[in-house]
């Protein structure tokens, strides 16, 4: 496979609008994606690895190529499996503001899979 060489100003401009559109922080995306709070500013400098920025491009709905802005479709989002986002314990979660603890974030997992659970009976 070939290099495809990044515009680091694009794609930064995508992950903020990506961002925006979901409600988060650069800080944000980047802990929910597993890497450091600051780890998305120094992209100014570098280039992340494909396999960082599709997870970034999880954590955002989308897709690697629509974040990267090699698609024209910049805009369309695909699904995000919440399951792995929950199940990771790196992530750390908040709602309104608020921290959910470990008991609330089990009470979450444990809803979800009720009721995900009854919909396939």
């Amino acid at each position: 496979m070939a290099f495809m060489k990044l515009d680091n100003g694009e794609l930064l401009k995508n992950i903020r609008k990506f961002a925006k559109k979901n409600g988060l922080t650069l800080a944000e995306v980047a802990t929910l994606a597993g890497l450091s709070a600051s780890a998305i500013y120094s992209w100014k400098k570098h280039t992340p690895s494909k396999g960082t920025l599709n997870e970034v491009a999880q954590v955002l709905g989308t897709t690697y190529a629509k974040l990267v802005g090699k698609d024209g479709h910049a805009e369309d989002t695909t699904a995000v499996d919440l399951k792995k986002v929950i199940e990771n314990r790196k992530n750390r979660f908040e709602y309104h503001g608020q921290p959910i603890s470990e008991a609330q974030l089990k009470i979450i997992r444990n809803v979800l899979k009720t009721m995900f659970e009854r919909r396939q009976n």
